[in-house]
């Protein structure tokens, strides 16, 4: 993983909302060299000293030294194509999604996270709305490896979670978003029975982040990308998947 992107992972939760839409804007932001300190400014219509609390909490002096390091970790030059169609757009946002949401991902984590799935007792996999499609092929996937594992989707059999689960016994749950406050306290109550907390989520989603055990954070969504959010989801599950088949013996 990139520098820049360690960075973001270790620090995103302790940046404040103003800070964390600064890391975002530029996260998305198409052509990265031309990128200015007034540009963030007027889109997000933020003070200097905001975009530079950001650079600090990220380990960067100057936005100049930050920019530098965003520059450093993009793996592909996307050039300038002003009248490019709707298809190539499509194509460069799931491919900047694609290498965010790579980035981000750490083999320690993702090892932690297998441990934990191939120990459990029963794994609970959690995820409401387009969310759910997620859950439930993941779920497929490892009931093919002879784990227990049973899908949850809706509010009334997720709240029922902390009734059941014990020590021993893992949350995953799939989200692009913050779950609502009832869902957030029922993971919270499950928690407290010594049950452990995995989130695959977006960086958005810091509530969800700061309540897990473990943490796989993917590129942020947008209201027009909801759809490529969930798609990041699915590469984050098929990652922990593929980790987990070198684990298990084969049958």
């Amino acid at each position: 993983m990139s520098d820049i992107y360690k960075n973001i992972n270790s620090n995103y939760e302790r940046m404040s909302e103003a800070e964390r839409e600064v890391v975002d804007f530029i996260l998305k932001f198409k052509d990265i060299e031309r990128l200015k300190l007034k540009d963030i400014k007027d889109v997000l219509y933020v003070s200097n000293a905001t975009v530079i609390r950001a650079c600090k909490k990220l380990n960067y002096a100057t936005f100049s030294e930050m920019k530098a390091a965003f520059v450093r970790g993009r793996e592909i030059n996307r050039g300038d194509c002003p009248e490019e169609s709707d298809f190539v757009r499509v194509v460069e946002d799931i491919k900047k999604d694609t290498l965010t949401t790579l980035e981000l991902a750490d083999e320690q984590t993702i090892d932690q996270i297998c441990n934990c799935l191939i120990n459990a007792r029963r794994i609970f996999c959690v995820g409401t709305g387009p969310s759910f499609q997620v859950a439930f092929d993941f779920k497929r996937k490892l009931t093919l490896n002879d784990l227990w594992v049973n899908v949850y989707s809706d509010d009334y059999t997720i709240e029922r979670i902390p009734e059941i689960c014990k020590e021993r016994d893992v949350i995953i749950i799939f989200s692009s978003v913050d779950q609502v406050d009832e869902i957030n306290e029922a993971i919270i109550k499950a928690k407290g029975n010594g049950t452990k907390i995995i989130a695959v989520t977006s960086m958005s989603a810091n509530k969800l982040k700061s309540i897990s055990t473990y943490s796989l954070l993917t590129a942020s969504p947008s209201s027009q990308k909801q759809m490529y959010s969930e798609l990041m989801l699915h590469l984050m599950s098929t990652l922990i998947y593929e980790k987990i088949l070198t684990r298990v013996p084969s049958s």
